[in-house]
């Protein structure tokens, strides 16, 4: 790394200073997986198979993705993901199950 190598002396009059700040990358990636994996639990108690529960998160991921408006509340932070699982605990996305006919159709 070349910034611990820089100092004043070295940099002529008018160059930026490098400044160096302790990342903690750790954490907020931490508490942020720590977010879906509690709003993922919240959700699966609305929609408790998770594949069917896996398939409306991942459309709604992708209509959001498409443009779509979030209909809760977001934080700059938050996910597609997270966003999509919050449309579900708050009930805003449901689904609908189709049954098939005897012929094979969709009813």
């Amino acid at each position: 790394m070349l910034a611990p190598q820089l100092t004043s002396a070295t940099l002529p009059a008018g160059m930026p200073v490098i400044l160096q700040f302790p990342t903690g990358a750790t954490s907020p990636v931490r508490s942020l997986r720590h977010m879906t994996t509690q709003l993922l639990q919240e959700a699966a108690q609305v929609i408790p198979n998770q594949q069917l529960l896996i398939n409306v998160v991942s459309k709604r991921v992708r209509q959001l993705g498409l443009g779509h408006r979030p209909m809760v509340e977001t934080t700059p932070r938050m996910s597609l993901t997270d966003i999509a699982l919050k449309e579900i605990i708050a009930g805003k996305l449901t689904y609908e199950e189709l049954h098939e006919s005897s012929d094979g159709a969709a009813a």
